[in-house]
């Protein structure tokens, strides 16, 4: 009996019915207030507050006080929550409870963040311009027209059958890079092509930068390379802005440089005869571009030419034919005076040559005046130059005859450059203050460059023959330069009358080139005027003209 009371007076072990399904009621209810307290912070953020209930309603997440939201039956926990990491598939256990947790669905972005900026994406490879076969043919036609007779790089047949093989086998594209700086060349110099002009030039330069990011040191430097840069800064030169025209071309004479053209002929070459030529042709138009950027901006040059051992090129005939004669270096040919045997690109680099060294010769006279070491050391450098300049324009209208000019455009082009020269010889006695000491030889220069300048006027007007397409690209620096001292002269009245006697003609151009007095400098002004629409050069120089001559007529 007394072992039975005890018994029932022994207090019940554990919480009371019902406690423990209270207390993991209240567990699950603050893990969902909690979660939702964190999502609603987080939307806050990104929606504003004033945007929050639209982007909880859009992103189908529980706000407090809605269905979903604490105390809603199947609300997902913080940890399957899709802001805090991926959905789990599996059951959680507590105390031996299993809760199934329903699987994530994915959730929309807010209105708000599509406000938000991604990086860029880097740009897909350019899809190349399409030109068929018909378009390829008509466009290498127009630049064996247009542009080869001012770059005599190729030999035709050569290139004909490299054309055929597309791009090289292995490595990077080079033949494909050229010819499309030979297109996009060629259309700057045509109308028909004008629309898809600048959309091939910038497929040109992709293609070539490309290639200098995939240049390996341990491989030569392709001549391709070299010829293809060198007809971009002519392009640009035509259709650019000269600041780009000039980085262009200096990154051409650095290539040049450093595929040591400059010296093709310091070894014997058992190698095609024909290659090599194309080698030297391609460092000689590079020369002459350097000379005439040089003296158009009067900066120093890039190739020197003291250091130049690579033969002047074998006349086209030729080279066109496969076998090119093996021709003379620079300083042979303007010591001999004898150019009976040289071809057009060989006549224009001797004469710009002749305006390199004017250019030398009048930044070391700058020098000179501004240290104050000024002596006869002057006028001794002026006359040779003088003295060479005007055997080298009596040997090439010995040889190369002004009818000529009529049919090549480097060979009118070379007379105008020579007589360029003589004018910018006279701007540099003129310049140098010493007049006063030497008026004779002061009025000489004047004489001799009034001539110049009627020389230059009437080639001018007779290039209408060639065709202006045809012009080289760097025509209007010799056109200005003539039109200037026109323009100078009728300033100073010094101007010297034409009579019946003294009508300025040029040889073998009668009744076609010859300019009167008051037409002169109006040649010149309308040979820019018709160029000007296809060469960015001839604008330049044709506004500088015409503030010269508004400020002369005092307008």
């Amino acid at each position: 009996m007394g072992q039975a009371c005890r018994a029932n007076n022994r207090l019940a072990r554990g919480p009371k019915k019902g406690d423990l399904k209270a207390l993991r009621s209240r567990i699950a209810a603050l893990e969902r207030h909690l979660s939702t307290d964190r999502r609603d912070q987080i939307l806050t953020i990104l929606a504003g507050d004033s945007q929050m209930p639209a982007a909880a309603a859009e992103s189908n997440l529980p706000v407090a006080g809605s269905a979903g939201g604490p105390g809603s039956a199947g609300s997902a926990s913080e940890e399957d929550s899709p802001l805090y990491g991926s959905p789990r598939q599996q059951q959680q256990v507590w105390d031996g409870i299993h809760v199934q947790v329903p699987p994530m669905t994915p959730t929309p972005i807010p209105l708000s963040f599509a406000t938000f900026k991604f990086p860029p994406t880097p740009p897909s490879p350019p899809k190349r311009t399409f030109v068929d076969d018909l378009m390829r043919a008509d466009l290498d036609q127009l630049y064996f027209d247009r542009v080869h007779p001012n770059m005599p790089i190729f030999n035709h047949s050569r290139y004909f059958a490299r054309s055929r093989q597309n791009s090289c086998v292995d490595g990077p594209h080079y033949i494909l890079c050229l010819q499309y700086a030979m297109w996009a060349l060629a259309m700057a110099l045509s109308s028909q092509f004008d629309s898809s002009r600048e959309l091939l030039y910038n497929e040109t330069r992709q293609m070539l930068e490309g290639l200098d990011l995939t240049e390996d040191d341990m491989h030569s430097l392709r001549i391709e390379q070299v010829q293809a840069w060198l007809l971009v800064a002519y392009y640009e030169f035509a259709r650019s802005n000269y600041r780009r025209a000039s980085i262009s071309a200096g990154r051409a004479f650095r290539l040049v440089q450093l595929a040591r053209l400059h010296e093709v002929d310091s070894a014997e070459e058992d190698g095609d005869p024909v290659l090599t030529e194309e080698r030297r042709r391609t460092f000689w138009v590079a020369y002459c571009l350097d000379r005439l950027i040089s003296v158009r901006n009067s900066c120093p040059l890039t190739l020197i030419e003291e250091v130049i051992c690579t033969r002047l090129p074998s006349p086209e005939l030729a080279f066109q034919g496969g076998h090119p004669l093996q021709g003379c270096f620079l300083p042979q040919a303007i010591a001999s005076g004898d150019h009976n045997l040289l071809s057009p690109l060989a006549e224009l680099a001797i004469l710009v040559t002749i305006s390199g060294r004017a250019l030398s010769h009048c930044q070391v006279s700058s020098v000179e005046r501004a240290s104050g070491s000024s002596s006869l050391d002057f006028w001794l450098r002026h006359e040779w130059l003088d003295g060479m300049l005007a055997r080298t324009l009596d040997s090439l209208a010995m040889n190369m005859p002004m009818v000529s000019a009529m049919t090549n455009p480097m060979i009118s082009f070379a007379f105008m450059m020579g007589h360029a020269t003589t004018i910018y010889m006279c701007q540099i006695v003129e310049g140098s203050g010493m007049d006063v000491q030497c008026r004779p030889t002061v009025a000489e220069c004047r004489d001799r460059a009034t001539h110049a300048s009627r020389e230059i006027a009437s080639l001018a007007k007779a290039h209408e023959h060639i065709g202006y397409f045809k012009a080289h690209i760097f025509l209007p620096l010799a056109v200005s330069i003539g039109a200037s001292r026109l323009t100078a002269d009728r300033q100073r009245g010094t101007e010297v009358p034409h009579t019946a006697g003294n009508t300025f003609q040029s040889p073998g151009l009668e009744g076609e080139g010859d300019c009167r007095p008051r037409d002169e400098f109006q040649c010149c002004m309308d040979a820019l005027r018709k160029i000007q629409s296809f060469n960015s050069l001839a604008r330049e120089h044709l506004a500088v003209l015409e503030t010269q001559e508004f400020a002369m007529c005092g307008l």
